[in-house]
């Protein structure tokens, strides 16, 4: 799969957009069929082997887990970032559009997390404070290497020359 599928990237003379965790929506679809057929399963085979405290729980961890990814499911694959270059500004879309920044505030920088780091963007003087994923997650192997690659040249540059940020290759 092309790096522009696997964030759903579209450049148009007036706009570039692009999901950033549309790649998880595979994987998703996957853990949340597991959980479906994972209902049945606690139900049929463990109702009757554990205590009614006990079946409470696993049932309770269960919904959890449901709704985590539910949660991900709505409200985090769907975000769209939209770099709106006829009005020089930055939009985030989940259900509605939201203006996050105009194009001459806004700064990127690779955000360092618990042995992975990714790209984030954010206004100038506020930066560390109200920043915005723009990539998955990278780690330092060779295949992230490879993605990360990918990712700045096929996507991060498109971005930052509509933008008018100078390329630091």
């Amino acid at each position: 799969m092309d790096i522009r599928d696997r964030y759903k990237f579209q450049e148009n003379g007036s706009e570039i957009s692009f999901m950033p965790n549309y790649n998880f929506l595979r994987v998703l679809v996957w853990w949340l069929a597991l959980g479906v057929i994972a209902l049945p399963l606690i139900i049929y085979f463990f109702m009757d082997k554990m205590s009614g405290d006990q079946f409470k729980i696993a049932l309770g961890l269960w919904t959890i887990y449901m709704v985590y990814f539910l949660f991900d499911f709505f409200f985090r694959v769907p975000v769209k970032y939209i770099f709106d270059k006829s009005e020089k500004c930055i939009y985030r879309k989940l259900l509605l559009s939201k203006k996050l920044m105009n194009f001459d505030e806004m700064t990127y920088f690779v955000n360092d997390e618990r042995g992975g780091y990714y790209y984030s963007i954010g206004k100038k003087r506020n930066q560390f404070v109200k920043n915005y994923r723009i990539s998955n997650y990278f780690s330092g192997s060779k295949a992230s290497d490879k993605r990360e690659d990918e990712y700045v040249e096929k996507i991060l540059f498109p971005v930052l020359i509509a933008v008018g940020i100078p390329l630091n290759q």
